[in-house]
C-alpha cells in the first residue's frame, strides 16, 4: 500500500451497494388524474387450483426468480418470471410456475422467500404463493391510480414493506409506506405523505430492514429528479431524515455508507461518487468508521456476508481543462478489500472471484449462467446471485440446465421440515 493510498478507521461493518436497489419500471408516467387515490385495500384469500407438481419435505432447495420471456403490448414490454425451486445437489427442477402477463407486470426482483413460500409483488398487487404455484391469497391490491416502488421483507421472514406512488407524477401529496403481516396480508402500520414528504422530498421506496426489524430504511423515490433523499422510519412511528447522503445501505440492517460531503461527479456520464465515506448504525446513528482513499472516489461497495471484509471500488480524481471542480474518471479505477478485524487492505484484481467465494459459503449450490455473444459478465456482484442476458441465456444449477433466462436472481433458500 502506496502512502498515497489509505484507508482510516479501525472497524468498518457490512453494507450492500445502492446501485440497482430501485428497480427498473417500477414507476410509470401515465397521468393518474386529480380524484383522490384510496389507500391500498387487504384482500380475502384467492384460492386457484395449483399444479400437479409436489415439494418434498426435509430437503433444502434453491429458488430462484427467471425472466424467462416478455409479452409486447403497443406501448410496453411485460416480463414473464418463472419462480423455479431446485434441487441444489442434482440441479433437477422440483417445481416451477409463472407469473406476469400484460396485465400483471412483475420483475425477478419483486420475488420474496416467505417461509416455505414466496411472496411476488406486481403493479396490480401483492401475492403470497405456494412453491408448486398455488395462489394462497392476495395480501394487497394496488388502485389502478397507484403505481408501487419497492418492497423488502424483514428478516425474520415475518412482515413485508411496500411502498407506493401516484401514478400523477406532478402531485406527490398521493403515497404510502405499508407493513404487512406476510402470513395473512393483515396491515400493521402504515405512513402517509403527511409523515413522509417533508423527511424524503418524494415517494417512499423501502429498501432495508433495520437490524432488530423494529424499522427500515426508505428512499424518497424521486424519478427524473436526481439521486434520492433518505430517512429512517421506526415502527413506533418516528421519521427521520438522514443527515448525510447516502451511498449504501447494509441489507442486514447494521450500517449505513454515508457521504457528508455529498456526491462527487464523474468526468463523464452520469456517475456518483464520494470522496470520504462514514459508517454509521441505522437506529442510533453511531459512527463506526470512516473511510478514505487519497485521490480517490469511492463509487461502489460490495460486502462479505458476516462483515470480514467488503470491496470498495476507487476511481481517480482528475481535473478537466478550464473546470474548478475534481470529477472523477472510471480509466484506471481500482478495487480493494479491507479486513475489518486485522485492517489489513490490499488490492484486488477480479472482485468477482472474491464474490463467488463468498457465494459459495452463502448459498448450498451457486448457478452458472451460458450468454452468448455478451463480452460482460452475465453474473453481477449483488448478493446472493442475480444475472442478465439480453439475448437469453442457459441457467445451470450443479451442471444441469434449468431454464433460458434474460434476467433474475436467487429469491432465496428454502429449508423445509419433514
Amino acid at each position: 500500500m502506496t502512502g498515497r493510498t489509505r484507508l482510516r478507521g479501525a472497524t468498518l461493518v457490512l453494507a450492500a451497494a445502492l446501485a440497482g436497489t430501485v428497480l427498473a419500471g417500477a414507476c410509470s408516467d401515465t397521468d393518474g388524474g386529480s380524484r383522490a387515490t384510496p389507500a391500498p385495500t387487504e384482500a380475502a384469500a384467492t384460492q386457484t387450483p395449483g399444479p400437479t407438481q409436489t415439494v418434498p419435505p426435509g430437503r433444502d432447495l434453491l429458488v430462484l426468480a427467471l425472466e424467462a420471456g416478455t409479452e409486447q403490448t403497443d406501448t410496453r414490454s411485460y416480463p414473464m418470471v418463472e419462480i423455479v425451486t431446485v434441487d441444489p445437489t442434482s440441479g433437477r427442477r422440483v417445481a416451477s410456475f409463472r407469473v406476469g402477463s400484460t396485465d400483471e407486470f412483475v420483475l425477478p426482483g419483486w420475488v420474496f422467500a416467505a417461509g416455505r413460500e414466496v411472496v411476488t409483488m406486481s403493479e396490480r398487487r401483492v401475492v403470497r404463493w405456494s412453491l408448486d404455484g398455488r395462489e394462497l391469497a392476495t395480501l394487497l391490491r394496488f388502485d389502478p391510480a397507484q403505481r408501487p416502488t419497492t418492497a423488502v421483507p424483514s428478516h425474520d421472514g415475518r412482515m413485508l414493506a411496500v411502498g407506493w406512488e401516484s401514478a400523477d407524477l406532478r402531485d406527490r401529496d398521493r403515497g404510502e409506506l405499508i407493513v404487512l403481516e406476510m402470513a395473512t396480508g393483515r396491515v400493521l402500520h402504515r405512513w402517509g405523505m403527511d409523515m413522509l414528504l417533508e423527511a424524503l422530498g418524494a415517494w417512499p421506496a423501502p429498501i432495508a430492514w433495520h437490524a432488530d426489524d423494529g424499522g427500515l430504511e426508505v428512499m424518497g423515490f424521486a424519478h427524473h429528479d436526481g439521486p434520492g433523499v433518505f430517512a429512517s422510519v421506526r415502527l413506533d412511528g418516528a421519521v427521520t431524515r438522514r443527515g448525510a447522503t447516502v451511498a449504501a445501505v447494509d441489507p442486514g440492517g447494521q450500517v449505513l455508507a454515508t457521504v457528508p460531503g455529498g456526491w462527487t461527479l464523474a468526468c463523464e456520464e452520469l456517475g456518483l461518487g464520494g470522496e470520504e465515506v462514514v459508517f454509521v448504525e441505522p437506529a442510533g446513528g453511531r459512527e463506526l468508521a470512516r473511510g478514505r482513499l487519497d485521490g480517490y472516489a469511492l463509487v461502489s461497495f460490495d460486502f462479505e456476508p458476516g462483515g470480514n471484509g467488503v470491496l470498495m471500488r476507487a476511481a481517480p480524481f482528475q481535473r478537466l481543462a478550464g473546470a474548478t471542480e475534481r470529477c472523477w474518471t472510471w480509466e484506471g479505477n481500482e478495487t480493494w478489500l479491507f479486513f475489518p478485524a486485522t485492517g489489513k487492505l490490499e488490492p484486488v484484481a477480479d472482485p468477482g472471484a472474491v464474490v463467488a467465494g463468498w457465494r459459495e459459503r452463502l448459498l448450498p449450490a451457486v448457478p452458472t449462467v451460458s450468454c452468448p455473444g455478451q463480452t460482460e459478465p452475465a453474473v453481477g456482484l449483488g448478493l446472493p446471485w442475480q444475472m442478465w442476458c439480453p439475448g437469453g441465456g442457459e441457467v445451470s444449477v450443479a451442471g444441469r440446465p434449468i431454464a433460458t433466462a434474460r434476467s433474475g436472481v436467487v429469491v432465496g433458500v428454502v429449508r423445509l421440515a419433514e
